[in-house]
């Protein structure tokens, strides 16, 4: 069976939510989330209920799952959507085991094709905290140019902190040619 990635589906917000609410402090913290601005449960399951009711091009978030042997072991997702022009993209893998094993960059691949085709994109950023080097060297090894680093708080979650920003341009994309693996 592999690895793959799907789009997530209504009913499944509650494993990308407790992902976050059960997160030890320390393990927030190094990929750079503010424990002080997750939302409740509740309001979270909303925020990305509404939303995933939305038509596409209204969209705040997009989730795409990854999986190993049928079963999901992380999440990737867009955000600060403009539709047909950029996203931000986040990647997070569920099972600490699992991490700095190689499996991030493939599912990120399969996931950067996806945004660019289903959201029109002409280019795709991510700014991981400069300091967790996982993220920072799968978006180096995958094309991604550093544009810069600087100081700022990214995301609605987050604190302030350095980070990255690395951006990857449509133009020059090579996605994979073989299985990218099943997508809705």
């Amino acid at each position: 069976m592999g690895t793959g990635i799907r789009e997530m589906t209504p009913g499944e917000q509650s494993r990308v939510i407790d992902y976050f609410l059960n997160a030890d402090r320390q393990f927030l913290h190094g990929m750079g989330v503010d424990p002080a601005k997750l939302p409740g449960r509740e309001e979270w399951h909303a925020l990305i209920s509404g939303d995933l009711d939305k038509p596409l091009m209204q969209r705040q978030f997009y989730y795409l799952f990854w999986e190993k042997e049928g079963i999901p072991v992380g999440h990737s997702n867009i955000n600060k959507i403009r539709f047909g022009r950029e996203a931000f993209m986040h990647l997070h893998v569920w099972d600490g085991s699992l991490r700095q094993k190689g499996l991030g960059h493939t599912l990120v691949r399969q996931c950067i094709t996806q945004y660019f085709t289903k959201f029109q994109l002409k280019r795709l950023l991510c700014e991981p905290r400069a300091e967790n080097p996982g993220p920072n060297r799968t978006l180096e090894k995958l094309g991604f140019t550093l544009e810069k680093t600087y100081d700022t708080t990214p995301g609605w979650i987050n604190y302030y902190q350095t980070v990255n920003r690395w951006v990857l341009e449509r133009e020059g994309w090579k996605p994979l040619r073989d299985r990218p693996g099943p997508v809705s």
